[in-house]
């Protein structure tokens, strides 16, 4: 049989046609054929140890690109280990398609037979399904084109004895819909939000993923100058605002306590594809009651989903804040005066690696500030950085710094601990001429630990700077407060950099700054490979966010 005229064989080519040029995954008898014809089209495929490691590869590799971005995942089990990682695509707003083998039409007594569709739609993806040879094309480019144009996770069951069948006859790739045009705001929503925005004297202009994705740092930039405002953006979409003097950096529990203060006198918020959730205004606590708040963003159901706005506006970032710089220079205003240079000195004074600190650490254990700083110093400025889940996860942001919005991947949004080699192998093969760093907890290392295997057997350039304080130390923290016993949630002491060693890494174990010198060494050598610093961290810190959550 000619497998490149059967379905899986034009599914292979018929993406990667369309610009699918990298597809994550873990094989099995019935994503073969289709994963097979991928990497015969031209696609290049990442063979991970783990599905849900997959999943979260192909995530920070589609956020990172915005390209068509494939994950490939066997039936039964292959998808359901795959869950957590698409519900974090899900949640993320990722456009990720992932191409789901699956039990033969009718095998509803298969042990791989289970509810792909309800299962997809349970954390937030969109189901679709080949359901004939005669569709099969038909169908791949409804869920590409709900991937692309709509920028949703689509789940595609692909049944294994369909795969196999001929397309009979001369069957032409379907039209490729083009992507929408960005949405311009109102004229009507402008005007009356320009009035708010005159009688501000102290405008916040927040950048969230929305504004990463528009492409709209330009923009916002200019609207700043106009306005005078502080620019702040959200977690997701650190580094947007890299280099501006009058940027504090992520606005909410990751904050410094200066930048802080500072973004809470602000009486006007301008939230471009920002949705003001409770970690982006400190549970409410940041954003003053008598402030006005604007929501941007091409979405209307999240117009206003998180906290009430006084202006919501539906249109793309890059283009509102266009049409906003428009008319605020048809009606002749001249900028806010909060800008000053004491404002500036304030900005400065309140970036994470100016502000003062207590030294926490012993003879014993560093104190993961400290550490975080220090390595951050270390490492070259050109990188990427990856984010876990867990009570160190604040940290990484504050003290990491990246160079622009795209290269920053946290991995937050379904809360989950583990995530972490996946983001960075993911983010790694999205930007390969760059040096990825991962910040990620004892937890969450363990976890994803089958993974580690492939972050080094691709040979990637990688420093993974683990927290390790023994335990899952948010439910440390949390549930000590409430006199209740912890133990459950501690660990004897592991020795990781001798396990990251065993995998074929290079690793230290770190107690104090002077430890990290192999790890100066390694980055003066070119940082080839991966190196792991397993930092053990003050067990008995709890950071500043953790505290008021």
């Amino acid at each position: 049989m000619d497998q490149s005229q059967t379905v899986a064989g034009r599914i292979g080519k018929m993406l990667a046609d369309l610009g699918a040029r990298r597809c994550f995954g873990v094989i099995g008898t019935a994503n073969f054929k289709v994963t097979h014809a991928l990497i015969e089209s031209g696609v290049g495929y990442v063979a991970a140890r783990h599905e849900g490691n997959a999943a979260v590869m192909a995530d920070a590799y589609a956020k990172s690109t915005g390209e068509l971005t494939l994950l490939s995942v066997h039936s039964g089990p292959g998808l359901t280990n795959a869950l957590t990682g698409i519900a974090e695509a899900a949640k993320s707003g990722t456009p990720l398609l992932v191409l789901a083998g699956d039990a033969p039409v009718g095998g509803v007594t298969s042990n791989f037979y289970f509810d792909q569709a309800g299962m997809a739609r349970s954390v937030g993806a969109v189901a679709e399904r080949i359901h004939s040879s005669r569709t099969a094309l038909n169908d791949t480019m409804r869920a590409v084109t709900r991937v692309m144009r709509d920028r949703q996770t689509v789940v595609l069951s692909l049944p294994i004895d369909m795969q196999e069948e001929l397309l009979i006859g001369n069957v032409a790739a379907p039209y490729v819909t083009p992507l929408v045009a960005r949405i311009v705001p109102s004229e009507k929503a402008i005007e009356t939000l320009v009035d708010d925005i005159l009688r501000a004297k102290r405008p916040v202009i927040l950048a969230g993923r929305g504004a990463v994705i528009s492409g709209a740092e330009e923009q916002l930039t200019q609207l700043g100058e106009e306005t005078g405002a502080l620019m702040a953006t959200t977690v997701c979409a650190n580094g947007f605002f890299n280099g501006n003097p009058w940027s504090v950096g992520i606005c909410g529990g990751f904050s410094t306590q200066s930048a802080a203060a500072l973004l809470a006198e602000g009486d006007l918020f301008l939230g471009f594809g920002a949705t003001f959730t409770q970690w982006t205004t400190k549970f409410g606590k940041l954003i003053g009651p008598q402030a006005v708040v604007a929501q941007i963003d091409i979405d209307a159901g999240r117009l206003g989903m998180q906290r009430q706005v006084h202006h919501g506006v539906q249109g793309d970032a890059a283009l509102t804040a266009d049409a906003i710089i428009k008319a605020l220079k048809l009606r002749q205003s001249g900028s806010a005066k909060w800008r000053s240079d004491a404002l500036r000195a304030q900005v400065t004074a309140s970036l994470p690696q100016n502000e003062a600190y207590d030294d926490e650490s012993t003879d014993t254990f560093i104190d993961p500030r400290t550490v975080s700083i220090a390595v951050d110093r270390i490492l070259p400025d050109d990188r990427l950085v990856a984010c876990d889940a867990g009570h160190f996860m604040g940290w990484v942001p504050r003290y990491l710094r990246v160079p622009d919005a795209r290269a920053s991947c946290m991995s937050f949004s379904f809360q989950s601990v583990g995530l972490g080699i996946g983001s960075a192998i993911g983010l790694a093969a999205s930007r390969p001429e760059r040096l990825t760093v991962l910040g990620t907890g004892d937890g969450g290392f363990f976890m994803s630990l089958a993974d580690f295997e492939t972050a080094v057997r691709l040979r990637l350039n990688m420093c993974i700077l683990v927290y390790d304080d023994e335990a899952f130390g948010a439910e440390v923290h949390r549930f000590r407060r409430e006199n209740l016993k912890v133990d459950m949630v501690q660990f004897a002491g592991t020795n990781i950099a001798e396990i990251a060693r065993g995998f074929g890494a290079r690793a230290i174990e770190v107690r104090k700054v002077s430890d990290l010198a192999p790890l100066e060494d390694w980055v003066r050598d070119g940082a080839q490979g991966v190196f792991v610093v397993d930092a053990k961290i003050c067990p008995d810190l709890e950071a500043d966010y953790h505290k008021e959550m």
